[in-house]
């Protein structure tokens, strides 16, 4: 019996000294996902994944100034080349192509949305920091919209849009097609045809080397479950 109780206690000794810790940065549009994500890596592994959230940009700028991250999943493609350029990463991959969509309180369609949002307030990302925010701007001005006719409501990324319109705040809300189950918007007008897939892409940070866990979860991310995990979520997967 004694035996028995050692070898059982040097095997969950073992398997709790190989359980690591890695911490991700996620832009806004992909948290829910991330955590399901990383919510399957820890069953599977043992390891632990801390998650961090926010704009693209703010993101990006807390690397720059030495946040402790180990894995950046960005929503464009531009901050995580940035970082391989900048030595801040060692490998760049694109994991997920996203769908920006307008949300409305009513059906709208190309040849109406000009008319229907005037004098009301439409929601949107900063582009500056948020690269949905920078999409929605490029749909705006294939749809003609100017912004001089309707009221403008900035907010820092994507997520906080979904708030704005989901609490009554804004009439329209360009967001994420990822975000439209939890927020049972009347109307949604797919933009498809106005701005190119969202190119989102992930840098394993130069933080990271050494760490079995970022490197067991960067790993991961690129399995056929995680890209059918981000599929169910309404996002496309790199070569689906």
């Amino acid at each position: 019996m004694t035996r028995w109780v050692l070898a059982l206690s040097a095997t969950l000794w073992g398997s709790l000294a190989a359980a690591g810790e890695a911490t991700v940065a996620v832009a806004a549009n992909f948290l829910t996902t991330a955590e399901t994500l990383a919510e399957a890596f820890e069953a599977e592994t043992g390891h632990q994944i801390v998650i961090t959230h926010g704009s693209t940009g703010q993101l990006y700028a807390q690397i720059v100034q030495g946040a402790p991250f180990d894995i950046f999943l960005s929503a464009d493609e531009e901050r995580p080349a940035r970082l391989k350029e900048e030595g801040r990463a060692t490998e760049v991959r694109t994991y997920a192509l996203g769908r920006l969509v307008l949300v409305s309180r009513a059906p709208v369609d190309a040849a109406t949305v000009g008319e229907a949002v005037a004098g009301r307030t439409v929601a949107l990302a900063d582009p500056t920091v948020a690269p949905y925010g920078k999409a929605a701007t490029t749909a705006m001005e294939k749809l003609r919209l100017d912004t001089a006719t309707f009221r403008p409501v900035l907010v820092a990324n994507v997520g906080q849009v979904a708030t704005v319109f989901v609490t009554g705040n804004a009439d329209f809300a360009f967001v994420s097609a990822s975000q439209l189950p939890a927020m049972a918007a009347p109307s949604t007008m797919d933009l498809a045809d106005f701005v190119a897939p969202i190119r989102q892409d992930a840098a394993l940070l130069d933080r990271a080397q050494g760490n079995d866990a970022a490197r067991a979860f960067w790993d991961w991310l690129a399995s056929d479950a995680a890209a059918g995990t981000i599929r169910d979520a309404g996002y496309g997967a790199p070569g689906a």
